[in-house]
């Protein structure tokens, strides 16, 4: 007996520009392609009604057409003669893998720049045709991505040919498991985390404070006095001259300051979304720095603590 699965994955692209249509690859045969929120089947595939993919998609549209920007890939698996094959267990395998790749995929998209690209759930039809077309199965499932985008977050914007470039080299390269990296893969792969934190913690103080914990994480080793240490660990790491030293030294200070703030007294006085869309992209750029050195973090903080400006 032949079974053949036909699957089709489909997902609307939230935070995104016009331009990531047939531009942005996420790999594994994954495309971004145009549609329509007036598209019929595509409130069938979806099981909504019109007003219904209106209510849940309106902020997804590119442009005033109602066009969407779309995730999709269609495969098919073939098996000749399967014995003991569990219909269930297969699908929840493909399913489960796929999600992951699409969600780590998003999670690396929004690590390159400060962008607001999301997925609020993936759809997943697959098609069972059994022993040449005597017996066909139909089981669709739409997964819910759990992780919503807070806050006026700007879109994924690839202007240029060189940004294409740039982020498709980037997704393929960045595993965010960082296995076999020098630095500590747990803690760079939990500080990638609390920077996607950054962008859908349920509540502005959440956000800022899990950017200061992936700092903290990253800088800090514990000993000596901890704000001169988070401020002159990041300041070091990211400057290249004494005039960038002393501007990211005031900012980081302040930045503790705020944490500490929080820490001791439940809340703020000030906390604006720049404040974290600021924090995000100091936390973004000691990510990458630690990648480009990818040395051991005890090595890392010692050369910081050699390093002066004259």
């Amino acid at each position: 007996m032949k079974i053949i699965y036909k699957i089709s994955i489909k997902a609307i692209l939230f935070g995104v520009e016009e331009n990531v249509i047939d531009n942005l690859n996420i790999g594994n045969n994954y495309l971004v392609k145009k549609d329509n929120l007036t598209n019929k089947q595509l409130w069938k595939e979806f099981d909504y009604t019109a007003f219904g993919i209106r209510r849940i998609y309106e902020s997804a549209k590119i442009n005033e057409n109602l066009d969407i920007a779309v995730l999709e890939k269609n495969f098919e698996h073939i098996y000749d003669k399967p014995k003991n094959i569990n219909f269930e267990e297969y699908l929840y395998n493909l399913e489960n893998a796929e999600m992951h790749y699409v969600d780590e995929k998003m999670r690396i998209i929004r690590l390159f720049c400060e962008n607001g690209f999301n997925i609020h759930e993936l759809l997943i039809n697959t098609n069972i045709i059994l022993d040449n077309g005597k017996g066909e199965i139909n089981h669709n499932s739409k997964i819910p991505f759990p992780d919503k985008i807070i806050g006026n977050i700007e879109k994924l914007n690839l202007n240029s040919k060189k940004e294409i470039d740039r982020i498709n080299n980037f997704i393929q390269s960045i595993d965010i498991h960082f296995n076999n990296f020098n630095f500590s893969p747990n803690l760079l792969s939990s500080a990638c985390f609390l920077y996607d934190q950054t962008y859908t913690a349920s509540l502005e103080t959440l956000q800022f404070m899990v950017g200061v914990i992936g700092l903290e994480s990253l800088l800090v080793d514990g000993k000596g006095e901890l704000s001169y240490k988070f401020s002159r660990n990041c300041a070091m790491l990211l400057s290249n001259n004494i005039e960038e030293y002393e501007k990211l030294f005031l900012q980081m200070k302040k930045i503790y300051k705020k944490r500490s703030e929080y820490v001791h007294n439940g809340r703020m006085k000030t906390l604006e979304e720049d404040d974290i869309v600021e924090l995000r992209d100091i936390l973004r750029k000691t990510i990458f720095k630690i990648i480009e050195f990818n040395i051991p973090q005890e090595e890392l903080l010692k050369r910081l603590d050699l390093k002066g400006y004259l």
